[in-house]
C-alpha cells in the first residue's frame, strides 16, 4: 500500500503523539508490528484500489439501470393490458347485448345440445 506525502505526514504526527501520550502502548504496538511484518493480509481485509472501486461502481450502475428498464417494461405492459381491457371490455359487452340466450350454440362437430344426441 502506497501513501502520498500528506498521508505519511499525518501518520507520523499520530505516531509521535502516541509516543508522547502512552509510551507503553506504543512499545506494544511496535512489538506487534515487528511480529506481523512478514504476514500478508487476507484478501477480504485488503482495501480495494481505485480501479476496483470504479469497476464496482460501474457494475452497480449497470445493474440498477437494468432493473429500472425491467420495471419500466413491466409498467408499460400493465398499462397496455389495462387499456386493452378497457377497450375490449366495451366491445365485448356490445357484442353480447345483441345475441339472445335462447339461441342454441353448436360445437365444431355440428352437435346441437338443444336437439340431444
Amino acid at each position: 500500500m502506497s501513501l502520498d506525502h500528506r498521508q505519511l505526514h499525518r501518520l507520523h504526527r499520530i505516531e509521535s503523539g502516541l509516543l508522547r501520550s502512552d509510551p507503553h502502548l506504543a512499545a506494544m504496538l511496535a512489538v506487534f508490528a515487528s511480529l506481523a511484518a512478514g504476514e500478508h493480509l487476507p484478501a477480504w481485509e485488503q482495501l480495494a484500489t481505485r480501479p476496483d472501486r470504479i469497476r464496482q461502481a460501474v457494475a452497480l450502475t449497470v445493474k440498477a439501470v437494468t432493473l429500472l428498464a425491467a420495471a419500466i417494461a413491466l409498467l408499460v405492459g400493465a398499462v397496455r393490458g389495462l387499456v386493452r381491457a378497457a377497450v375490449m371490455g366495451g366491445r365485448a359487452r356490445s357484442r353480447t347485448e345483441g345475441t339472445s340466450a335462447a339461441q342454441p350454440r353448436h360445437d365444431d362437430q355440428g352437435w346441437n345440445p338443444a336437439q340431444g344426441s
